[in-house]
C-alpha cells in the first residue's frame, strides 16, 4: 500500500486517548475491522498474525513452559515483520517476568520461559526486582498487588505498562503501517479495560496464577 493510503486509514480513525482507562472504546471493533479493509492482502496478513497472537496471549488455558517456548519459536520462524515481531518478544519479555514474580512469591524456582531476558532473571532471582527496575520499573509495583491479592490493581498495572510502551513506540511512526500496528495494540488494551468487571478481574487473576503455578496456586487462595 502506497504511504497516501495509510495516511486515509489512519487519518479516518479516532485519536485514541493518552491514557487507557476511558469508559469506552473511541471506534467499535465492527467500525475498526470495516477500516482495515484499505490495507493491502499482504498488510492484512500481518494484522492477522498480530491479532492470532492476541488471541493466544489471552487464553486462560493451563500451558506449560515447553508449550509456551514452542509457540515462541514458531512465531520467529513465521513472522517477517519486524515491528510486529518487536511488539511480540515485548509482550513475551512481560509475560516472563509476570511469571517469574508469581514464582518467586511461593518458593519456586525461576520459570524457564522465553525471550531476552531469562538468563538475567535467574541470575538476579532474588533480587526484589530482579535487577530490571530501569527497564522495566513496575515490577515491585506488581509485586505489592500481588502480595495484596488486588487482582484489579494488577490488571490495570499491566495495561498501563503495555499501554505506555505502545504509546511512546508509536511516537516513531507518523501515516505508516508500523502506526496501523499500534494503533489496534492500544486499541485492545481499551477494549479489554472497557468490558472489565471486578468479577470477571477476578477470576482472570486466579486463572492466571493456575496457568502459572499450577498445583500452587491455591497458595494464593
Amino acid at each position: 500500500m502506497a504511504s497516501r493510503y495509510y495516511y486515509t486509514l489512519i487519518a479516518s480513525l479516532p485519536p485514541l486517548p493518552p491514557e487507557f482507562d476511558v469508559d469506552r472504546v473511541p471506534i467499535a471493533r465492527s467500525q475498526l475491522d470495516e477500516r482495515l479493509k484499505l490495507l493491502a492482502d499482504d498488510d492484512l496478513e500481518v494484522v492477522s498474525q498480530w491479532h492470532d497472537y492476541i488471541f493466544w496471549d489471552q487464553q486462560t488455558l493451563e500451558r506449560t513452559d515447553q508449550e509456551i517456548a514452542d509457540k515462541y519459536q514458531q512465531l520467529k520462524k513465521s513472522v517477517v515483520n519486524s515491528t510486529l515481531w518487536h511488539m511480540i518478544e515485548y509482550r513475551m519479555d512481560v509475560r516472563t517476568i509476570v511469571a517469574a514474580v508469581r514464582r518467586r512469591r511461593v518458593g519456586l524456582p525461576a520459570p524457564d520461559c522465553v525471550g531476552q531476558w531469562v538468563e538475567h532473571i535467574r541470575r538476579n532471582y532474588h533480587h526484589p526486582d530482579f535487577q530490571l527496575q530501569e527497564r522495566f520499573n513496575w515490577v515491585g509495583k506488581f509485586s505489592d498487588c500481588l502480595a495484596a491479592d488486588d487482582a484489579m490493581a494488577a490488571q490495570r498495572l499491566l495495561f498501563e505498562t503495555n499501554y505506555q510502551y505502545w504509546c511512546r513506540m508509536n511516537q516513531q511512526y507518523m501515516f505508516s503501517f508500523e502506526a496501523v500496528l499500534l494503533y489496534l495494540a492500544r486499541w485492545e488494551i481499551i477494549e479489554r479495560w472497557t468490558s472489565r468487571n471486578l468479577q470477571a478481574g477476578q477470576e482472570r487473576f486466579h486463572s492466571i496464577l493456575t496457568e502459572t503455578l499450577g498445583e500452587y496456586a491455591h497458595l494464593f487462595q
